[in-house]
């Protein structure tokens, strides 16, 4: 267990609306639930295959929270500032990389935070949360990839459409050939993926994240709960509704 000099100061980090994460010194601490312990195999593992850019775990501190490695770098703000075409391309070449990585992850059964069980045909554990708000940049190369803690069973194209979903999807009435662009190049920076099959898997996605965080607050979850403050999962079944009725418009633009 670490153990912090008395008066230690803790900064709450920007990010996502989930975790309650903090920094402190070089570290950060974040709470812990079931899931943990499966989170904790999962980030050793890929470290240990020689991923990069994931945190380290360091173990748990004195208020039970888990600690890791500090990663610097800057976040974007999502919806403020755009990820540059070089900044998607570094993320999706780490994507690609993170699940050839994870592919070789034991598929047994693991209690992870939506799901307990094991990989089904076809999945690997994904990320499930790979987007601006916990991905961290030096300039325009990717330098770290943070919050882990909704990692679990999925398909490879899940983790490319909920980056899809906060970057090129973002604003439910932007321009038609500007998401074209943005998704054609999300596809292609991550290799073998159809813009057209990635635009078809978003609401996939995007309705499981719907019911998994429903699921999650009647079920207690503090951090699902945390979300219903911010207005999920009702924001996202409205803008989720949006882009159905624009599906064809985009599939036309992408073209």
């Amino acid at each position: 267990m670490l153990v912090d000099d008395p008066g230690t100061v803790e900064e709450v980090l920007p990010g996502g609306n989930v975790g309650g994460a903090v920094r402190v010194g070089s570290t950060v601490r974040r709470p812990t639930g079931p899931w943990t312990p499966a989170v904790h195999e999962l980030l050793a593992f890929v470290a240990d295959a020689g991923l990069d850019l994931v945190p380290r775990v360091l173990g748990t501190d004195a208020r039970g929270r888990e600690a890791l490695t500090y990663l610097p770098g800057h976040v974007v703000p999502i919806g403020v500032e755009d990820l540059t075409d070089a900044q998607v391309a570094s993320t999706m070449a780490w994507l690609r990389r993170f699940h050839e990585t994870v592919a070789g992850f034991p598929r047994d059964t693991r209690r992870w935070r939506f799901a307990e069980r094991g990989l089904g045909p076809g999945e690997i554990v994904c990320h499930h949360d790979v987007a601006t708000y916990n991905l961290v940049f030096d300039g325009d190369a990717l330098a770290g990839v943070l919050d882990w803690d909704v990692a679990g069973p999925g398909v490879p194209l899940d983790d490319v459409a909920i980056f899809a979903w906060n970057g090129p999807l973002l604003e439910p009435e932007a321009d038609a050939a500007a998401v074209a662009r943005g998704l054609r190049l999300v596809a292609s920076s991550y290799g073998d993926v159809d813009p057209h099959d990635l635009l078809d898997h978003v609401p996939v996605r995007m309705a499981n994240a719907v019911a998994r965080i429903a699921a999650g607050a009647r079920a207690g979850d503090p951090g699902m709960r945390r979300l219903g403050t911010v207005g999920e999962p009702d924001r996202t079944r409205r803008r989720l509704a949006r882009l159905l009725q624009r599906t064809a418009e985009l599939h036309d633009a992408i073209g």
